[in-house]
Order: C-alpha cells, then structure tokens, then sequence
C-alpha cells in the first residue's frame, strides 16, 4: 500500500518537502521540479491497492490493477532439477472407481508433451490401467508461485480409474504421473510415483437381527468387503454348527445400506450390502448351535471362489453359549499355552470338554486335547442366567513339536462341549464356542544398541518372526548401499519382556541376542541398513523372511554455529565418518556459490566430545568424539560473500589429498552486528566509499529483511530492514526496479497514521516510498517496539526502515538516480 506522508517540523505544517539535494550540490533529474518550489507530497491513509507490472528499459512501472494471467509462472528457474508433486487426493469410491486428483512439476517436463497417470499394483508390480490427461490438465497457480519450474501453472490433474474387477485383488494402489514425448505414454519419460493407496481389505459384516416370523427364521444384516468385487452372487446360508452341516442356503438380492457406505466409504458397494433371508423353520433344531454366513461367490451355485463371513453362533430355545479366550501364548517355542471361559446352560449335559486347535487357512483340525473346569467366580457374576458359569474356566497347552503349525495360516481355538468322550467330541451333541482368530503373521524386532567399533560394527537387541517356525536360522546382515558387506548368524537369548509383548508371537521369550559383525570400517562408506533374517538354510540364504532396520550414515556433520563479530569468525561444529580412519587433519574451506575456493583454514580444536552425535549416529566410527570450532579474523576476500563451508577429514597436511568432506549449505558471511541496535550501524565495518565503485547499486530483499548495498554483483554492505508487511501473500512495499529521487529529509510525521521517522529518502513517487529510520512518535521518540523488530520482520506501511546510521548515510551518500531493486 501507498505510504502518503505529512511533513512535519515541531507540530506545524510544512508546505514543502525538505530538500536536500540541493543542500549537496545534486543536480535534479529532467522533468522533476526544482528543489525549492517543489510540493510536499500529499498526505494521506496507505489504503491504496498494490501496483503490479514488469519494469521497462527506462525503469517505470507498467501499472494495472490485476496481474494478467499467463501460460508460464513469471520467471522459470531453468536451473531448477528438483521433481515436485503432491497428491490431494485418492480414494476409493462405493462404485468401485478410484478417485485422485493433484499436481506434478518439474522442469524436465519441456519436451515431454503428453501426460499420464498410471495406477500400478505395487504388490505385484504390474501396472493396472493408466490415463491420458494430456489435454484435461488443471490450472494450479498455487504450484506456479510455489514452484517456478515449466509448466507449474497448468501442472494438474484429476481422474479416475475403475477397479472394480480387480479390487478382489488389490491391497494397495501406487499412482505415478507421468511426462512423456511418446503419445503412448512410454519412451522419454519423467515420473513422479506417490506413496501407495491402502485398499481396505477387511472383511466387513454384522448380523443385526434373527427372530421367527411365520414360521421362517428372519435373518437381517449387511456384509461389504473389497474381496468381493469379482464375485456377482451373494448368499446367505444357515449352518447347524451342532450337526456341523448346511441346513439351508439362499442367493439373496442386496439392499441400499447408505449407513455402511459412510462408516466404510472405501468398500465396493458397501452401499448395496445389505441382506434379508427367510429360512423355513422345517429341519431346524433351535437348541442346537446355528450359525448364519455371508457368501459372496463367484460361482452361480455358491460353492467355489467364494468369501465368507461366519457370523456368531445363534442361540435360541432358552440356550445361551458365551465365551472369552484370555491368553493365547507361543512365547517359549515348545508350547502353546491357552486359558479362558466358556459357559453354556448345556454344559449340564455335554460333560465332557475339549479345546480344537483348527487351521483357518486350510479348514481342517490341527490338533485337539482334553481340558477340565477350572473356578471363574468372575464370570458367575457376569453371567449369572448360565448354570455353572462359576466353573466355566479352562486351561491348557498344546505340543507345538508334535505339531506341524505353519507361518501364515489363521487359527482359532475352539472350546467344545460335548455328550462324547471320544475324538474330539464331534460325534456327540456338543456347543462350541470360536475364539477369535489369531495369524501366525508376526513379527518385530528393536536394536537397542548399535556402535561401529575398530574390529566392526556390535549390534543388541531383539528379534521375533513367526516365520522362524519353519526358518530355524537367524541372520544379522550388513548392507552398505544396498550391498551385503558383512554378516553374523545369530544366537537367541531369553528375553521374559519380549515373551510378555509378544506372547502370541511363536518362540518370541528367546529373541535377544549380542553381537558383533567383523568388517573394517571404512568399507561401511555409503548408506548402512542391517538385515534381521530368518532362513531354513543353515549359511542363511535361501527361503528366508527379512525385517530391515532403519538407514544409518556413514559420513555426517552438522555447522553448529557460523557467528561473525568485530573481532572475527567463528565456526563450530561436527563430522563423523567412517572413512576418517587414518586421517588426521581437519580443514574448514570456504567456496562461493560457484564453488570456487576463497580461502581455507586448519582445524586445531578438533575430536571434540561429542555424545549427542554418538547418540544420533552410531554406525559411524568414533562419532562421539567429532566435534570441532576453529575461530579467525574475517579475511577480506570472505565478507560479504554467500559461500559453502567444507569441513574436511583428511590424510594429506594442506588439506588435501585422501579426504572426505561435510558441506554446508549457503551460509552469508558479513561483519552484522549482533545483537541488532537501530542506534547503530548494521555493520562493524565503515559504510562504502562510492567513489571506489564503478557500479553502485541498492538491492533489498523483503523477506530476509535486508537491505544489500551492491557493486556489480558483490554485495560491499549489508544493512538491517524492516519492509512491508505481507497483506494476502503481497506486501505493502512494490516490488520492481526503481531509482533514488531527488526528495529526502530529515524528519516528517504523519498525523493519519499516528507516526513519522528521521532522514527518509524518496525512491517512489517523490516522497511517498521512502527509506527512513524505524518509526517515531509525535514527540521523535523512537517507539521501542517497532525499533526491536528491525532486521527480523516485516511491518510497514511500505516504505523500507532502517537503523539510525544506515538511514542517515543513505540520505547523505546515495546519489539522486541511484537504481533500487526490490524483491522477495
């Protein structure tokens, strides 16, 4: 906004603009008004909306009222390699779509003129479909501004793809935008891949109500799941789990669920999955145990290619069956170890108890073993309408050795009542009760210590695999980019917490191990991750299960501290690295943008205690002691300069020979007085002296808040700003190219806006955008709060404030002419 100004002198009005180029002999530019007769420039409030345009040859501004819209962001950064994107959105949809939408660009998009987006199955790494959106990309200038890379402002997509004869088996979804010069979507091409899109593969279902009506058992609920997709025919069947036969079946049409497409909006037709089914009362027995399932199948007859949900057991006829299994324990390897409770008004009767290991997997008994009633005085008390619910509990264990349990299949426990003493109870009449199922699925692990030591690297921690059912060999190995440079068989040790954790987890109480994996460190010279395998092969490779740890480094450091002062430069700091073995010279050298070197200097104080960093990188050699500072008088030949610090290790006395290096990003090296004090220069250093400059110019940058006083492209001065402040994501002072004028002074104060300042230089509109001191009041005093937020954020009006000194050499030193290029 416009930054109108009143001048004033001791409360009263003044006419004219104190003038001061006339006071210093400089000439007024053609076309401007003479020093002495020219106007005060008007006052007024700063609401005044921005000035957009691009400067011309003769540095004016082209002015309107909205920057008009252009296929490009205003400046393209060639330069830029960087590959960004971002996916808003992705779901899948109730009709089986899946939706996404977001952007992609990057400046190897020229030249690759069609744009795809390919959904790819990352399961089985085969690609699904994919979609031409050459000529249906969305405008994103949002990616413009953020982004200045080709094609940004157009870099947007939607589109859909239908899975719905694939969800069945689909369990994530990886979208990659692609841009090409192949109209078919191959050949020269730049991708983006996003993270991948889980697909919901859980069984979905709930049985809302069974009551007898007319003579039919009325069964209701809804049953939605991915899994189904492929398969057309729905059928409801009713199971006598007493006489362990169908009684009946029916396909069923489903019915509109809206309720189940919202808790489940990523499921197939979730809201079409409800169902209804009537079953004649003929042939059923309601004291025995009747179970209803949900079939989605393939086949028209119901019976292949099918995916169940078994419900829980109906009772009725005054029969109540009710069980909770407490504990399912494979910790020790040798057993699996269960206890709950089970209460039926049958239990009377079937007198005789068992406990079913069953094989979810491949529907068939694994194993069966007698139990006897313990006391559950708790459960009396929760169910106290079952008889002798007070010595429902049980107990047991099966012998894993004498059993042939496989890593992967679902099992259940099933607690059996029964009139036979024989087998396991079946040929009797009998109530049973399923445990929830468990899956022989998991694994873990956690490094509780990890140090690379001289002779290798020594790792503790644990590990727990079910796989290690049938994989007996358990390997550490070492990767180092990707590349196995060293290994360990391990060997487990007790762990009682683990086993607690993890007590479903098979043979989980002997996990823990302490070991060393030999190799020199300096082989371990890239990217480090440790493999935690389980293997049926004795040397560990073949058929085996890996768990991989984290990436550790192998080389890292850290610029602590880089601190300018009178008196010199500081620099502190870390590297570690695994190639420092056999180097004992350190070295901190200065490079400018370009990577030209401009000075360097020895490191002394080094191998510095470091236990933070040997915290934080481990797998580095020695890490603990890494650190460094070195301080020195600022050489010429480093101020105001950007540079990169290399901090480098290495076995040659000059710094270097055999090395191995830490950089640090851009870092600006300028004598900056700190703390900062608008009484004060921004610098240590005296101001420039123009005449030793062959081209003087004035470059501010809004959002570092600072302003750099230039010769060609070297920065000779740097001083301390406050611009103005963002309204909108714009700020309040223009940005483009403009020129000192002839108008400055050395107070004005501006009534409207409650505030004025000491030596102001016009830049813009003869005496509207001005440099100046930070603000005043309307005695002079400088207001504290508006001085202490110099040089760290933005707040004007628009006019660019400095400290006390900078503001006054400005209006002295800078002559009329002067170019000013303001920026972000």
């Amino acid at each position: 906004m416009k930054e109108h100004k009143k001048l004033y002198k001791k409360g009263k009005l003044w006419l004219t603009a104190t003038i001061v180029a006339a006071a210093f002999g400089l000439a007024a530019s053609a076309g401007q008004a003479d020093a002495a007769t020219s106007p005060a420039p008007a006052a007024t409030t700063e609401q005044v909306a921005p000035v957009t345009g691009n400067s011309n040859q003769n540095g004016t501004v082209n002015q309107s009222a909205e920057k008009p819209a252009s296929a490009e962001p205003a400046q393209i950064n060639p330069h830029d390699q960087g590959n960004y994107a971002y996916l808003d959105q992705g779901k899948v949809n109730a009709d089986g779509t899946l939706t996404v939408s977001g952007w992609h660009a990057t400046n190897a998009s020229k030249d690759r003129q069609y744009h795809y987006i390919i959904a790819f199955d990352p399961t089985h790494k085969t690609e699904i479909t994919r979609q031409n959106i050459s000529d249906q990309e969305v405008n994103r200038p949002d990616v413009a501004q953020a982004h200045p890379v080709y094609g940004a402002d157009h870099s947007g997509f939607t589109t859909s793809f239908d899975l719905s004869d694939k969800l069945a088996n689909l369990d994530r979804v990886q979208i990659v935008s692609r841009y090409t010069n192949d109209p078919a979507g191959n050949g020269n091409a730049v991708d983006y891949w996003f993270a991948p899109i889980t697909i919901d593969r859980q069984n979905h279902a709930w049985l809302e109500s069974t009551k007898v009506v007319d003579n039919q058992l009325r069964v209701n609920g809804w049953h939605a799941t991915n899994l189904a997709a492929d398969k057309s025919h729905h059928w409801v069947i009713l199971f006598d789990r007493t006489t362990n036969s169908e009684i009946a079946r029916q396909e069923v049409d489903n019915t509109t669920r809206s309720d189940v497409a919202k808790a489940f909006p990523g499921v197939y037709k979730a809201g079409q999955s409800g169902f209804s089914a009537n079953f004649s009362m003929k042939g059923i027995n309601l004291d025995h145990q009747l179970q209803v399932i949900s079939r989605y199948s393939a086949s028209a007859d119901g019976n292949s290619n099918y995916v169940d949900y078994w419900f829980s057991p109906l009772t009725s006829g005054g029969q109540v069956n009710q069980g909770w299994m407490d504990s399912i324990n494979l910790s020790d390897g040798q057993h699996l170890s269960f206890a709950g409770w089970h209460a039926s008004n049958l239990a009377q009767l079937e007198t005789n108890r068992f406990e079913i290991l069953y094989d979810l997997t491949a529907n068939s008994q694994v194993a069966v073993v007698k139990v006897s009633q313990t006391a559950r005085p708790d459960v009396a008390k929760a169910v106290p309408n079952i008889a002798g619910a007070g010595q429902s509990g049980f107990m047991g264990q099966f012998d894993l050795t004498k059993l042939n349990l496989q890593p992967g299949h679902r099992y259940t426990l099933v607690s059996r009542y029964s009139t036979s003493s024989e087998g396991n109870g079946g040929n009797g009449q009998y109530s049973d009760f399923w445990s929830a199922p468990f899956a022989l699925d998991q694994r873990a692990f956690w490094l509780e210590g990890l140090k690379m030591t001289k002779d290798g690297l020594q790792v503790n921690g644990w590990l727990v695999n079910d796989q290690s059912l049938t994989k007996g060999h358990p390997y550490l190995i070492l990767l180092n980019n990707g590349k196995e440079i060293g290994r360990t068989q391990l060997s487990l040790t007790n762990r009682p917490d683990v086993a607690k954790a993890y007590s479903q987890v098979y043979n989980s109480g002997h996990s823990g191990f302490s070991t060393l994996i030999k190799l020199d460190p300096a082989l371990a010279s890239g990217n480090l991750q440790l493999i935690l395998r389980f293997s049926d092969d004795p040397a560990g490779n073949s058929n085996y299960d890996d768990q991989y740890s984290q990436p550790y480094n192998s080389n890292a450091g850290f610029f602590d501290k880089v601190q300018v002062s009178a008196d010199g430069i500081y620099v502190s700091g870390w590297h570690a690295s695994n190639q420092a073995v056999g180097k004992p010279y350190q070295w901190l050298i200065f490079v400018d943008e370009n990577g030209h070197e401009l000075y360097r200097q020895e490191v002394t104080d080094k191998n510095r205690a470091r236990p933070d960093v040997a915290k934080a990188e481990p797998a580095i050699y020695n890490s603990g002691n890494s650190g460094y500072q070195l301080g020195f008088r600022l050489p010429d030949q480093l101020n105001h300069h950007m540079v990169r610090i290399i901090h480098r290790i290495t076995d040659d006395k000059s710094g270097n020979g055999n090395a191995v290096d830490n950089w640090s990003g851009l870092i600006s090296i300028n004598s900056m007085r700190t703390p900062i004090d608008y009484r004060l220069p921004s610098e240590y250093k005296p101001y420039p002296n123009l005449s030793q400059l062959n081209n003087f110019w004035i470059h501010v940058r809004i959002g570092q808040n600072r302003v750099y006083l230039m010769n060609n492209n070297d920065v000779v001065y740097t001083m301390y700003c406050t611009a103005g402040y963002y309204q909108n994501g714009v700020s309040t002072t223009p940005l483009g190219t403009y020129y000192i004028q002839a108008e400055r002074g050395n107070s004005f104060y501006n009534a409207s806006l409650g505030e004025g300042a000491n030596y102001w230089t016009s830049f813009l509109q003869h005496g509207v955008y001005l440099f100046h001191t930070v603000p005043t009041d309307a005695w002079g005093n400088y207001k504290p709060y508006e001085a202490s937020q110099l040089g760290i954020n933005q707040g004007s009006h628009g006019c660019i404030r400095l400290s006390i000194p900078d503001a006054y050499w400005i209006m002295h030193s800078v002559p009329t002419g002067t170019r000013v290029v303001i920026d972000n």
